[in-house]
């Protein structure tokens, strides 16, 4: 791949580009960016051309820049690059610019293109894509060990006055910990609307060998034990209860376990409660 200019620069004229062109061995992927034809025009070369044909201030932000980083699996249907007020080209079918500076210390290098760092990169992406999709991205970056939320907390709270702000400082609650207990409000909640009753909140169970333990939520008849997760992150910052030996010792005193999460409660509460219930009924 290379630029007009970076042509012109290497002794390669005008003329002799248009009949690379001509000819098929260039193909022109942006403005005044060609690629060698032997080469496969792929969306990450897309990305390259865009940024090389804006030139050296341009920074590859938002849902793109979250592809780019590898937290999310497939790109977007256009690029969002963050350009100078300087930059005079508009944004074209390829990728849509924003006129706004992005601060150095959220610029980075990776792969060969600026991007935003991680953390910036999160905060944008999460900001333009929901709580729903946007949780999928903040979850997806802490359970991976991408980026710590000390950092995104730290950054959120300069940015409390940008577009978007609400939404991530929420995200951020809920990666907190607040997905884990608003998951319990919920779980409290479908059961209460399906009127499926019987059941106890924070429950102690005495486990042979391990002590004394509080369940999310429990039916003491049936011997059924609900655990509630917040996003997929905080399963590694919590001991459950049916991780590894204790599960074998819950069984034994006669307990089953039911598992359910913030993503489902909030998405589709019936695939818990169909479940639930099947277990019930077979104990009961």
């Amino acid at each position: 791949m290379i630029s007009l200019d970076q042509a012109l620069a290497h002794g390669i004229s005008r003329q002799s580009v248009r009949r690379l062109v001509a000819s098929g061995r260039w193909r022109r992927l942006a403005h005044r960016v060609y690629q060698d034809a032997t080469h496969e025009c792929t969306s990450r070369a897309r990305v390259r051309a865009v940024l090389l044909s804006l030139g050296d201030h341009a920074v590859l932000v938002g849902e793109a820049a979250a592809w780019w980083w590898g937290l999310r699996d497939t790109p977007p249907r256009e690029f969002e690059v963050a350009v100078g007020h300087e930059c005079h080209q508009r944004s074209r079918p390829d990728a849509v610019l924003r006129r706004r500076p992005v601060p150095d210390r959220e610029v980075t290098t990776r792969h060969g293109i600026r991007v935003t760092t991680l953390a910036a990169t999160v905060l944008d992406a999460a900001a333009v894509l929901g709580s729903d999709d946007g949780a999928h991205l903040v979850d997806r970056a802490l359970q991976q060990g991408r980026v710590a939320l000390s950092t995104l907390r730290h950054l959120q709270l300069r940015r409390s006055g940008r577009r978007g702000a609400p939404v991530t400082a929420r995200l951020i609650a809920l990666a907190a910990g607040g997905a884990v207990s608003e998951a319990e409000r919920l779980a409290h909640s479908v059961l209460g609307m399906a009127a499926i009753l019987g059941w106890i909140a924070n429950l102690p169970i005495d486990i042979p060998g391990y002590g004394r333990a509080v369940v999310d939520l429990a039916f003491p008849v049936q011997k059924v034990i609900v655990e509630i997760d917040g996003w997929a992150y905080h399963r590694d910052l919590r001991a459950f209860l049916i991780d590894g030996p204790r599960q074998a010792a819950l069984t034994a005193e006669g307990w089953i376990v039911v598992r359910t999460h913030w993503y489902e409660l909030t998405g589709n509460p019936q695939v818990f409660l169909d479940t639930l219930g099947r277990v019930l009924a077979a104990r009961s």
